[in-house]
């Protein structure tokens, strides 16, 4: 009697566990209405709205498109960033907010870096 009990009881949990899966969002906002406010040769700047919540600070990092390398990511306070010594070539660049332990969605732009 005490196995059939445990049995009901992991079988009960799995039917609660996957019919309430959690929710893999987030109630921190990614950054908004980001622009690329300059470039030139080997750089380019953006800029994007400040969410105006309690985050302090935005993480940002770019992808080199020709070969695939991901730079470090880097913490930012303020809300825009240049990224510099760039290659000419095709990126990604990737923008979150941190909200204190907590990251939002990434925000992802492409373009085309010229020297």
């Amino acid at each position: 009697m005490k196995n059939l009990l445990s049995v009901f009881a992991f079988l009960l949990t799995m039917l609660f566990v996957s019919a309430n899966p959690q929710s893999p969002e987030t109630s921190c906002p990614a950054p908004s209405n980001v622009q690329v406010t300059g470039s030139g040769s080997g750089y380019i700047s953006f800029d994007w709205d400040n969410c105006n919540c309690f985050s302090t600070s935005y993480t940002v990092k770019y992808q080199r498109l020709s070969d695939g390398y991901t730079s470090a990511e880097v913490s930012v306070t303020s809300s825009n960033h240049t990224f510099s010594g760039l290659q000419a070539g095709d990126y990604k660049f990737f923008f979150k907010t941190v909200c204190g332990a907590e990251t939002s969605a990434s925000i992802i732009i492409e373009d085309r870096i010229m020297n």
